[in-house]
C-alpha cells in the first residue's frame, strides 16, 4: 500500500498539528497508537478503512468540515478507502 503524507505544521509543548494526505485509494497512515486526545476536522471529507489491532474493519464516513475527537491509546490504521484523493487535520493536545 502507498504511505499517506502526513505534513505537521504545529509541533510545540501544547499540540501538534498534522495535515494526512491520502493522494489515492489505498493510501494509510500505517499502524499506530495515539499517545494523546485528539481533533480530527476533515478537509475533502471521504471514505475511510479503519483497521484495529484485532484485524476489525470498520468503515468511517467523514463530512468536510465535521470534525470528530479521539482518545489516547487508540490504535489503528486509517486508509482511504474512496476513489478520490482525501486529507484531514489532525490536532492532538498534550495538556
Amino acid at each position: 500500500m502507498t504511505q499517506a503524507r502526513a505534513l505537521v505544521t504545529i509541533d510545540d509543548d501544547r499540540i501538534r498539528v498534522t495535515t494526512w494526505i491520502f493522494d489515492e485509494t489505498g493510501a494509510e497512515t500505517g499502524d499506530h497508537v495515539h499517545e494523546y486526545d485528539y481533533v480530527v476536522v476533515p478537509v475533502s471529507g471521504g471514505t475511510f478503512a479503519v483497521t484495529g489491532p484485532d484485524g476489525a474493519v470498520r468503515e468511517l464516513d467523514q463530512q468536510a468540515g465535521a470534525p470528530y475527537v479521539g482518545t489516547a491509546g487508540t490504535a489503528h490504521n486509517v486508509a482511504n478507502a474512496g476513489r478520490a484523493p482525501a486529507s484531514f487535520v489532525e490536532i492532538e493536545l498534550k495538556r
